[in-house]
């Protein structure tokens, strides 16, 4: 036993002092004879032996008290350890993974409550009275340092947190994070032990994650590092990873599809039922056996008629993670699109051209998805485009410089524009649009005449949506078995970097012969422009006596250049929140997944063509369906009503529970990482009952009782002998 202060063990003589004091108490009698004498003695006889134990009771007592505070004040402590505390301080640094993964649960426990348990205990082997620090770090949605300092506050804090998030936890980040917190204990504490709380994830405990440098600068300031895993034994999950739509708009009466992609990422085969639900309502149900590690495709139309946002969710029956068992997408269903059709009608004496044509295309009736408005080119204004979706030019001839200027920032701001070539229209007259519009590298050929020998449509891009249609052979004659007499042939020039899709081609009587381009597609700003030099024209070709595959042609077309909204339809958990806007939002409100609305989203940052972005969340915390509310500041002053629905997703990776392997582990960890699991790290966990304490609290403790019992002993025995 050593001594922190050995100078108050000089003090120790004074432990004879209640001796003495008793020793000069003791009253010394005359004796005085008389008659009861001998009774008086014999009671005596039997009573001293008594109060002799009980005044060396108390004399123990008194001493013991003396000699407790005397080696208290000298601070003993149990081993031979420096300073006053009887071992250095220590500090426990908790670091956390709060991912997705984490959720995954048997009958009894998630791995995350699993975790919680095991950095409870590490955080009870330390002690406040030997100035013990601890810190918390969680690497969830933000990587956070939920307390540092008094373990009995992080200790409370750990009880608080429940659940892990629904995202990928930036576990590197947090271990750079650990290396900052560590500065800050190491201030007050000498020891340092990290300890990893994660289920080792494959997809994350890879050497591409870069995990092993804040690990070997750990390593490198002198802490203890132990990554536990505390991964479940049975990791099997089946999950919705993907929900795909093939657009995120819709005409009320076209159809989409939904892609649904399921895996089984166990090790044995699952029986599973999917459901796909529009708005909740169930619209398809389908029964999937999957073999071990199979992915497995579904493809579902859908057809929503309701005009307005629609929420497209897919549901699997729910397993040991329930957080990618269901997966959403939004998709807004329009009654029309507003078409503003530019171009001259042919006179009663002319024969009907491209104008013509295309209006008695899009004009089928009250209920028409496609709604035309025909102005002539000259008369265009920013007026008219205010609230259209689609702009064609159907053979206008010259396009003035003041269209220009109108079509340019339409196109920008996401419109979609269809130039339709014919007769009164070439290079020349569109030289200018071209160019503005980012298509300097296409161009528009010389007019080919050929009545003897006609040329025809071939499908160069069968996967464009133009072409959904001829995508089955059996309807393809319908398209490529038209003549074409006339035609101005596209040009695409190879030496200029255009990303311009070329979807059809003129071919001649030799189906290897090409003729130039027919239709060409690309995207300018936020919009789409595409260039159709098939355009049905009575004197050219002879497209509109096969209406069947001409319509088709004409409003896949244009419903593939219909803009798409603004803002992303789906943003992965712990992404930016935010949405692009055309106009300035005024009283907004967000109401999550749960139905909590929040009225503070203010903040709106002005962006290029004239739009806003409206920032909701610096990382979006929950999945599920998301609704924001707002009003649209118009230029005329005038406030237009705006209900959106944001689908946010959980990340697929975490839906992969395999573990790394320790071996796998070893070839990029510092090799003084201590790899366990919980279980085996329980049995060699070493405890404070094990360390040097300081024995100055036992020997506090000691004296009190030797007081109280002291005090107690000699009131009893003052009542007794008086």
């Amino acid at each position: 036993m050593n001594f922190a202060v050995p100078g108050m063990l000089w003090t120790l003589p004074l432990v004879a002092v209640p001796i003495i004091i008793h020793l000069l108490q003791r009253r010394r009698f005359r004796k005085v004879p008389f008659s009861a004498m001998d009774f008086l003695e014999r009671a005596l006889r039997r009573t001293r032996r008594r109060i002799l134990l009980e005044d060396m009771l108390l004399l123990l007592l008194r001493t013991l008290a003396v000699l407790f505070l005397i080696l208290a004040l000298a601070r003993p402590s149990s081993e031979g350890l420096p300073l006053a505390l009887g071992r250095d301080a220590r500090a426990e640094l908790i670091v956390l993974d709060s991912s997705l993964s984490m959720d995954f649960r048997n009958d009894e426990q998630s791995t995350y409550e699993h975790a919680l348990a095991f950095a409870g205990q590490r955080i009870d082997e330390l002690d406040t009275n030997l100035d013990d620090r601890a810190a918390i770090l969680r690497a969830g949605l933000v990587t956070d340092r939920l307390a540092s300092g008094d373990p009995l506050e992080v200790q409370a804090t750990l009880r608080e947190l429940e659940r892990p998030d629904a995202v990928r936890g930036d576990l590197h980040g947090a271990l750079v994070a650990a290396t900052r917190t560590v500065s800050d204990l190491g201030m007050e504490a000498a020891q340092v032990r990290v300890t990893v709380l994660t289920d080792l994830q494959a997809n994350l405990w890879n050497e591409e994650s870069g995990i092993s440098a804040p690990l070997e600068e750990l390593v490198a300031m002198g802490c203890t590092i132990d990554v536990v895993n505390c991964g479940l034994e049975s990791r099997d999950n089946v999950a919705v990873t993907s929900l795909a739509l093939s657009t995120s708009r819709l005409v009320s009466g076209d159809s989409c599809e939904a892609s649904v992609v399921l895996r089984n990422f166990s090790s044995l085969p699952k029986e599973i039922q999917a459901t796909l639900l529009v708005d909740d309502i169930p619209v398809s149900v389908r029964k999937f056996s999957l073999s071990a590690q199979e992915q497995r495709d579904w493809s579902v139309p859908l057809a929503p008629v309701e005009v307005g946002a629609r929420a497209i969710e897919v549901r699997i029956e729910h397993d040991h993670l329930v957080a990618d068992d269901s997966r959403s997408a939004t998709l807004t269903v329009h009654d029309g699109l507003k078409v503003v059709l530019i171009g001259q009608e042919a006179s009663p004496s002319e024969t009907p051209g491209a104008f013509d044509a295309l209006q008695s295309y899009l004009n089928i009736g009250e209920r028409s998805p496609l709604r035309p408005t025909a102005i002539p080119v000259a008369q265009l204004t920013d007026t008219d485009l205010t609230e259209a979706d689609l702009v064609i030019l159907a053979d206008p001839g010259p396009v003035p410089i003041r269209s220009v200027r109108v079509l340019v920032p339409f196109v920008a701001r996401g419109g979609g524009l269809l130039i339709a070539v014919g007769p009164q229209t070439g290079q020349e007259e569109l030289a200018s649009l071209l160019s503005e519009l980012d298509g300097a590298g296409v161009s528009i050929g010389d007019t080919v005449n050929n009545l003897e020998e006609p040329a025809r449509l071939g499908i160069e891009l069968p996967s464009h949506p133009a072409l959904r249609l001829f995508s089955d052979e059996r309807w393809q004659p319908l398209l490529t078995e038209v003549p074409h007499y006339s035609f101005r042939p596209i040009v695409v020039s190879p030496q200029v970097e255009l990303p311009a899709q070329v979807a059809l081609r003129f071919l001649g009587s030799d189906a290897n012969v090409d003729s130039g381009a027919a239709l060409v597609g690309w995207n300018s700003g936020f919009g789409q422009v595409a260039l159709l030099a098939a355009t049905p024209h009575d004197t050219w070709n002879r497209m509109q006596e096969v209406p069947g595959g001409t319509l088709p042609l004409i409003y896949d077309l244009l419903f593939s250049l219909a803009p798409e909204p603004s803002y992303a339809t789906f943003y992965e958990v712990g992404s930016n929140f935010s949405v692009n806007l055309d106009f300035p939002p005024t009283d907004t409100e967000l109401i999550n997944p749960e139905g909590l609305r929040r009225t503070n989203v203010t903040t709106t940052t002005s962006m290029a063509e004239g739009r806003h972005r409206l920032e909701l969340s610096s990382a979006v915390p929950q999945p599920g369906i998301w609704h924001l509310n707002t009003h649209l500041l118009l230029p005329d002053g005038a406030e237009e009503p705006l209900s959106l629905r944001l689908a946010v997703v959980p990340p697929a990776i975490e839906s992969d529970l395999r573990a790394a392997l320790p071996d796998e582990l070893r070839t990029f960890l510092p090799e003084s990482v201590n790899l366990g699991r919980v279980d085996d790290l329980d049995a060699t966990t070493v405890t404070t009952n094990d360390l040097p304490r300081d024995l100055m609290r036992t020997l506090l403790f000691l004296l009190l009782a030797c007081l109280i019992g002291e005090t107690l002993l000699a009131t009893m025995l003052d009542r007794r002998r008086t």
